[in-house]
């Protein structure tokens, strides 16, 4: 992993591409547990215990940033990409939680919204996926 992320777009620097949120702080949390921060379970399949952990890794990461400057935010914006948005969707109220009241809170879901419908073969992918992640993760 880099030590230093290149941010770009809505998390950009550069005043001229970015004028509202070129001088806010950022922070990446790399996507590590397979259900966007969302589980607390363990899981033997039949060889190994498995431990998902992510709800426990979304608040050491919080509890870790507040002392940092977080915890005296005035704004903040919580915002990921793909299972990233889907985690934006599922901390929003959460992350807003430990912050001061009177911070103004924005979370922003890029693509993390993913459709009940069925896929070219009529079946319910994704909900046969979301059920199956719930039932390991959950």
């Amino acid at each position: 992993m880099n030590k230093w992320e290149v941010f770009s777009g809505i998390l950009s620097n550069n005043a001229s591409f970015n004028p509202d949120f070129y001088n806010w702080n950022r922070v990446k949390i790399r996507y590590c547990d397979g259900a966007s921060f969302s589980g607390d379970a363990k899981f033997y399949n039949g060889t190994s215990l498995l431990y998902f952990r992510g709800q426990r890794i979304w608040q050491a990461i919080i509890l870790d940033l507040l002392p940092k400057g977080l915890g005296n935010a005035k704004k903040a914006m919580l915002s990921g990409c793909s299972a990233g948005g889907l985690a934006t969707f599922l901390h929003c109220d959460n992350f807003t939680s430990y912050l001061p009241k009177n911070a103004s809170v924005k979370c922003l879901s890029d693509a993390g919204f993913f459709l009940d419908e069925r896929d070219i073969a009529l079946n319910h992918t994704m909900r046969s996926f979301y059920e199956d992640l719930i039932t390991l993760q959950v």
